[in-house]
């Protein structure tokens, strides 16, 4: 009996030894995956030609776009940041909150600071007032009563 206790003691111990050699195996540091993580992503070339300028982390302007059942669409700007590139869209985040039909008593349509969606037609804008023409020309300025 002895000898088994002493024989589980030892095993027990090399164990212990041998997990704690291994714990600093394992470490993944960010300095280590830079490289990585700061690859840049080429768009495909459509929204390339559209927006060569944008890059992670450029404050720009996006638009907000709603339809509605008499037919109508109304769009309105936001200012927003790009948080991510793939090849065929953009991951945007507002940082600004902007609603679609406040005067009418519905404040909770259009979108809260920090949403984010995935811009896929490249509609992304250097200012505020380029959003605005853009949509002002798409006719989704004002909605009809």
């Amino acid at each position: 009996m002895r000898n088994l206790s002493v024989v589980l003691f030892v095993v027990f111990g090399l164990m212990a030894a041998s997990c704690a050699d291994n714990k600093n195996d394992q470490k993944v540091t960010a300095s280590e995956n830079k490289e990585a993580s700061s690859t840049k992503v080429a768009l495909d070339p459509e929204l390339q030609a559209k927006l060569s300028w944008v890059e992670k982390g450029t404050e720009c302007y996006g638009i907000v776009i709603g339809f509605f059942a008499d037919g109508s669409t109304l769009g309105k700007a936001v200012k927003c940041r790009v948080i991510a590139i793939k090849p065929d869209r953009i991951k945007m985040k507002t940082v600004e909150s902007v609603s679609l039909l406040e005067g009418e008593g519905c404040d909770k349509m259009g979108l809260a600071y920090g949403d984010t969606w995935w811009e896929e037609e490249g509609d992304i804008f250097k200012t505020r007032e380029e959003a605005e023409a853009f949509i002002m020309d798409k006719g989704w300025a004002g909605r009809k009563k």
